[in-house]
């Protein structure tokens, strides 16, 4: 065997034990019944929060407990335990996307990520009702 041949060979192995690593991040999404199925595997469900329910936080009680009712995409709500401190403007996020376990009647969030809503979102609709009345109108300028 040439030294290309084994150099090769090692970078393969290596590139597959390294991928190894990060097989445990590219999980699908699931919704809340499908996790359920997956007893004890890790999964990423994307939900929205359920407003019509109450957060339960208390900072000085336990401050590092969060709890809150999602709905996910089969409009299933379930109740999400987050042991961490409560996310700052989680009533204003557009979607989360829980990482965890689904326990007994329960999903345990052991990390969340929010999709905020975008801050340019109003003012685009803003410039967009204003368009119309802009364009129809004349301005002359003088340099």
């Amino acid at each position: 065997m040439k030294k290309i041949h084994i150099v090769l060979l090692i970078l393969i192995v290596a590139g597959i034990s390294g991928m190894s690593f990060f097989i445990k991040d590219l999980t699908t999404y699931e919704t809340f019944n499908s996790a359920g199925e997956k007893k004890e595997q890790f999964v990423v469900v994307k939900v929205k929060l359920d407003k019509t329910k109450p957060i339960h936080y208390d900072q000085i009680k336990d401050p590092n407990y969060t709890e809150f009712y999602a709905l996910d995409q089969d409009g299933r709500s379930s109740k999400v335990v987050y042991k961490n401190a409560k996310p700052t403007d989680i009533e204003k996020s557009e979607g989360i996307d829980l990482n965890g376990y689904m326990r007994n009647g329960y999903f345990e969030c052991t990390k969340l990520q929010m999709k905020c809503p975008s801050k340019y979102k109003d003012n685009m609709e803003a410039q967009q009702k204003a368009l119309p009345s802009t364009a129809s109108s004349t301005t002359e300028y003088k340099y």
